[in-house]
This record gives structure tokens, C-alpha cells and sequence, in this order.
């Protein structure tokens, strides 16, 4: 057989790879859901990872953990908060340190993830420039109402679990928030195709 009539034979898939291929053609909005779900979930893990060192790092190589990072105050009845609410704790859980840590790691999640979310979950081939401007400002606007969210969740899981499981917690309860909002969102700047 010649290369060349071995490069028009099909290649052939997994049985995994081939029923993946029927279920998105047949169920195309909930095959995009789960590609959305499994590229956010690897960023939440992607984030996790970064919070689990980042804030140590400033903590220990600078004094921002010192700095309170309370930006944005709120008073809507009885909600009384910051939409950034990093106040000194005296450990590496606060300050502009952990506010510092938390905009690198939202910073580089995003960067990871608007690659894979416009190229493969929504095969969408728009503007990238376009799609950039809007996805940054889904992302301003989406990062501030969960920030404000947090200053709400936040106190209370800092009083009620240990270090360990409160970064875990914030990562996931964030993460999820974000999805709920963040898919619909998606929908209209990745339109697929041109």
C-alpha cells in the first residue's frame, strides 16, 4: 500500500472516542456542559494548587499579609462587607497577600481556560480580540458579584474549618458559582463557527 492511499484510509478511534463522537452529535448542549464542566473543573484543581502555596509565599517573602485588602465596601440592608474582604488575620489567609494570591491565580485560570473553552468545548472561531474584550469583562463583572459572595461564605467557613479544608471549600464553592454563571455566558461570546 502507498503513503499516499495510507493517509486517506479513516483513522481509527477508541469504541470510548467513537460513542463521545455519537453522544455530542446527537446531545450537542449537553456534551458542551460536560466539556465545560471537565476544562473548569481542571482549572478549580489548577487554582487549588495555587492557593495551596502562593499565599505562603508572600507571607513568608513579603509583608502584604500585613496589608488589609478591604476594597469596595457594601451596605445593603443587612449586609454589611467588602466585594474584596482580605482583612489581616496574622497568617497567610489574609491581607493584600492572599488578595495578591488570589487575582495571580484567577489571573493565570483564565488564561488556561479561554483557550479551551473557545477552542474545543465551543469550537467557536469568532474574533479572538472580540471574544477576549467580552470574555474580560464577563470576567470583572462575574469575579466581583462572587467576590461580594464570598465576604458573605467566607467568615464562616474560616471559623469552622481548619486551613486545609477552608482553601478546598473556597476553591469549590467559587468554582461552582462561577460555572452556574460562567456557561450561559460562554454560549453567547463563543458563538460556534465564524
Amino acid at each position: 500500500m502507498s503513503q499516499t492511499e495510507t493517509a486517506t484510509q479513516p483513522q481509527s478511534t477508541s469504541p470510548l472516542a467513537a460513542w463521545w463522537q455519537r453522544f455530542s452529535a446527537k446531545h450537542k448542549l449537553v456534551a458542551q456542559f460536560v466539556m465545560f464542566y471537565a476544562f473548569s473543573l481542571f482549572v478549580t484543581v489548577l487554582q487549588y494548587a495555587m492557593l495551596t502555596f502562593l499565599p505562603g509565599l508572600f507571607y513568608r517573602f513579603t509583608n502584604w499579609c500585613n496589608i488589609p485588602a478591604q476594597l469596595i465596601h457594601l451596605s445593603l440592608g443587612p449586609v454589611d462587607t467588602y466585594v474584596f474582604d482580605y482583612p489581616v488575620t496574622g497568617d497567610a489567609t489574609g491581607g493584600m497577600g492572599y488578595f495578591a494570591a488570589f487575582a495571580i491565580t484567577l489571573f493565570v485560570a483564565q488564561c488556561v481556560n479561554f483557550p479551551m473553552q473557545r477552542n474545543i468545548t465551543f469550537k467557536s472561531h469568532g474574533n479572538v480580540w472580540f471574544q477576549i474584550a467580552w470574555y474580560v469583562v464577563a470576567f470583572v463583572l462575574i469575579t466581583i458579584v462572587c467576590s461580594f459572595l464570598m465576604g458573605l461564605y467566607v467568615p464562616l467557613l474560616k471559623g469552622l474549618v481548619p486551613p486545609a479544608v477552608y482553601n478546598i471549600l473556597i476553591t469549590v464553592v467559587n468554582g461552582g458559582v462561577q460555572m452556574v454563571i460562567y456557561f450561559p455566558i460562554y454560549k453567547i461570546i463563543f458563538p460556534e463557527g465564524k
